[in-house]
């Protein structure tokens, strides 16, 4: 009898991996990490955790999945669920949670346990496909959920200093009346970053993990996986949010997605250290700035590498045969990229010969 399509570890899940529906892109780029993750917690290999460091840095340990998932049950007594809200947020805001990539919880008593956000990348990215090895780095994308999963995240961590908190960042958001007006905003640009980047220095002892981004790496800008081709990076918080004012520097008078980000973030804490709960939709649906809602920000593998720069980073610790023992029961079968134009191009190159 043939065995039934499955990604390893995730025998308690809300998605039916026998099913083809489960195996699309948008699941499988979620899933497939999760898989990874108890792939390598059953080896014993632990991620990559990329946290806040003590002077405006970040530094790079290692994290094991018991303190990433706040547990030592094994995987199969665990419950994943895909695009869930982590209800126990709920209390900081006033309208509803969105979901966020994964939410784990003990199968039992579905006791939810830690929320984390999933970016399966790719190193090299284009920025960096040309460089030495030791400078390949993969391109981030942060979307709205994450950082508003940052913003209740440090709310949550940081609440037995709200009262700090909002000494910190009322100079200059108190000045504020309307949140949506560039001008009004732009002016006390510069203090709301000032007290972000003070709060992250001085409260990044309550630092969690949040973002989990499994890296693959292939044979440069070819699409042939390399030998050692997985491996799986955690930033807590704190450090991703060291990423974002990073990549908000800038002295010209348009707030760029970086900056509005920060804006955002800072308001929110703002705004819970005073009220004690949020109304979210202000913040994350207004405050546009001329900039599209569709991301939060985004970063180049330049700009990553540094954080990320590593052995690991050069030589991931998953190699490329292991996947088989990933993805189990036929399940590669169910997969069906995108049929783009330029990869079809690229795959007939008899097209161009004589």
């Amino acid at each position: 009898m043939r065995q039934k399509a499955a990604l390893y570890g995730l025998t308690n899940s809300n998605r039916d991996f026998s099913s083809s529906y489960a195996w699309g892109k948008n699941q499988f780029n979620s899933s497939f990490p999760a898989a990874l993750a108890c792939y390598m917690r059953d080896c014993k290999i632990p991620p990559v955790f990329i946290r806040h460091g003590n002077k405006s840095n970040t530094l790079l340990s290692e994290i094991s999945f018991e303190d990433l998932w706040r547990t030592k049950l094994p995987n199969e007594k665990l419950f994943f669920s895909f695009e869930y809200r982590f209800m126990p947020y709920a209390e900081m805001t006033v309208d509803d949670l969105q979901p966020i990539d994964l939410v784990i919880s003990e199968h039992e008593t579905r006791l939810a346990l830690v929320p984390l956000e999933i970016k399966l990348t790719t190193i090299p990215d284009n920025c960096t496909a040309e460089d030495d090895e030791a400078n390949y780095g993969s391109e981030l994308v942060v979307r709205s959920p994450t950082m508003r999963y940052t913003a209740m995240g440090m709310g949550q961590s940081c609440a037995p200093f709200m009262k700090e908190v909002r000494d910190l960042f009322m100079p200059a958001c108190a000045k504020i009346r309307d949140w949506d007006n560039l001008v009004e905003v732009s002016k006390h640009r510069d203090g709301i970053m000032e007290a972000l980047d003070s709060f992250l220095n001085t409260y990044s002892r309550c630092q969690m993990p949040l973002l989990m981004q499994p890296i693959w790496k292939t044979k440069g800008k070819v699409p042939i996986l390399a030998d050692n081709c997985l491996d799986i990076f955690v930033w807590s918080d704190f450090a991703l949010c060291r990423l974002l004012l990073e990549s908000g520097k800038a002295d010209d008078e348009k707030i760029s997605r970086p900056q509005r980000a920060a804006l955002r973030l800072s308001r929110f804490l703002y705004e819970l250290s005073t009220k004690g709960k949020v109304y979210q939709k202000p913040i994350y649906d207004g405050m546009t700035y001329d900039n599209l809602n569709d991301k939060e920000f985004a970063v180049s593998g330049k700009k990553t590498n540094p954080h990320m720069r590593c052995d690991r980073l050069s030589k991931p610790v998953v190699e490329k045969g292991q996947i088989r023992e990933i993805i189990l029961g036929g399940g590669q079968r169910f997969l069906s990229p995108e049929r783009r134009f330029d990869a079809i191009i690229y795959y007939s190159s008899e097209l161009f010969y004589e």
